[in-house]
C-alpha cells in the first residue's frame, strides 16, 4: 500500500525537450531568440548606415512624401488583401501538420494581421512568424514542433517565389546579384518542399496560387510607392524595383522591414538607368507604406491588450472554432 500511495503522488514526468513548459530548455531558447534579434537588427542598422553613407539622407525624405491621402488609402487596401492571400496560404500549409491547431479563415487572417504588425514595431522581422508558430500550436505533444515547421513551410514557400522573381528581375542588370537570389530562391525552395510533400496536390496548388495572390497587390502597392515619389518611372523600371524590393524584405534582416530592402532596390535602381538613390527613395516610401498596412493588426493588438492579453491559442479569435474532434466546423472549409 504504501508503495502505491508513494508512485501514486509521484511528480507526473516532465514534457518532452523542446516542448513547452521543459526545464533549461525555455531559457535557452529565449537566449537564442534575444541573441538572434540583436545581430539582425544590428546587421539591418549597419545596412541602413551604409545606404546612408553612399547616397546621402535626401532619398529618406524624398520617401517619406508618399505618406498622403491617396497612398494611404491604397496601402490599407493593397495590404490587407495580401495578407488575406498569405495567410490563407498558411491555413492550407496547416492542413499536413495535425499536431498544429485547427484554424479557421477568420483565425487565420486575425493571426497574420497580428503577426505582419509585430514584424514593423518589431526590430529582426522574425517575431510575427515565430508569435504564429506559438499561438498555431496543438494541444497535443509535438504541437509546437507541428506549428513551427508549417510557418516555416509556409514563408518558405513565398520566399522561393519572391526571390526568384528578384533573380529575374536583377540577373540582366547585376549578374552576381541575380545568380545569388537564384540560389536563394533554390535554397528556400528546397526548405519548402517538406511541407508541401504533407499535403495533397490540390493543396499544393493552392499554396502556390495563394503565394501568387500575395505578391500582386505587393507589387501594386510597391508602383504606387514608386511613381509618388519619382517622376518619369518607366513600367519596366518600375518592375525590376518592385522585385528587387520584395527580393530584400525576404531576407531576415531588417529593422520594421528597413535594411537589405533598401540596399538591393538602390543597387538594381543603378543598373536601370536611375540613380541609386532614386531606388532607396522608392524603397523607403515602399516601407512606409507597409507599416501603414500594418495598422488594421496594430488594432488587433490593442484590442488584445485591453482584453487582458493576447488570449490563449486557439480561442477568442476564432468564432468558428473547432469542435471536440479538433476539426474546423464544416462551413468554413
Amino acid at each position: 500500500m504504501a508503495d502505491r500511495r508513494h508512485r501514486a503522488a509521484a511528480p507526473p514526468a516532465p514534457p518532452p525537450a523542446g516542448e513547452p513548459g521543459t526545464p533549461e530548455q525555455p531559457g535557452r531558447s529565449a537566449a537564442r531568440r534575444r541573441w538572434g534579434a540583436a545581430w539582425r537588427t544590428a546587421a539591418a542598422l549597419l545596412l541602413l548606415g551604409a545606404v546612408v553613407l553612399v547616397v546621402g539622407g535626401e532619398p529618406f525624405r524624398e520617401g517619406a512624401r508618399v505618406l498622403a491621402p491617396w497612398p494611404v488609402v491604397a496601402a490599407l487596401g493593397l495590404g490587407t488583401t495580401a495578407t488575406a492571400a498569405q495567410s490563407m496560404r498558411w491555413r492550407a500549409v496547416l492542413r499536413g501538420y495535425p499536431g498544429a491547431a485547427a484554424m479557421t479563415r477568420t483565425r487565420a487572417f486575425a493571426e497574420y494581421l497580428r503577426a505582419q504588425a509585430l514584424d514593423v514595431l518589431l526590430p529582426s522581422g522574425v517575431a510575427g512568424s515565430v508569435t504564429r508558430a506559438v499561438r498555431g500550436r496543438g494541444a497535443a505533444q509535438g504541437g509546437l514542433r507541428a506549428s513551427a515547421a508549417a510557418v516555416l513551410g509556409e514563408r518558405a514557400t513565398g520566399f522561393a517565389l519572391v526571390l526568384a522573381a528578384g533573380a529575374l528581375a536583377v540577373a540582366p542588370v547585376h549578374r552576381v546579384g541575380g545568380a545569388l537570389l537564384g540560389a536563394a530562391a533554390l535554397v528556400s525552395a528546397g526548405v519548402a518542399v517538406p511541407a508541401l510533400r504533407r499535403v495533397d496536390g490540390r493543396t499544393r496548388l493552392a499554396v502556390v496560387g495563394w503565394s501568387v495572390l500575395a505578391v500582386v497587390p505587393l507589387l501594386l502597392l510597391f508602383s504606387v510607392a514608386a511613381t509618388e515619389v519619382l517622376d518619369g518611372l518607366g513600367a519596366g523600371q518600375v518592375v525590376a524595383l518592385a522585385v528587387a524590393a520584395l527580393a530584400g524584405m525576404a531576407v531576415p534582416v531588417s529593422v520594421g522591414g528597413f535594411g537589405p530592402r533598401e540596399v538591393v532596390t538602390g543597387a538594381t535602381a543603378a543598373g536601370t538607368g536611375l540613380a541609386a538613390s532614386d531606388g532607396v527613395a522608392a524603397a523607403v516610401a515602399y516601407g512606409l507604406l507597409v507599416a501603414v498596412s500594418a495598422v488594421p493588426g496594430v488594432l488587433l493588438l490593442l484590442r488584445d491588450v485591453v482584453r487582458g492579453g493576447r488570449g490563449s491559442p486557439g480561442r477568442g479569435d476564432d468564432p468558428g472554432r473547432a469542435d471536440a474532434s479538433g476539426r474546423a466546423p464544416a462551413a468554413d472549409g
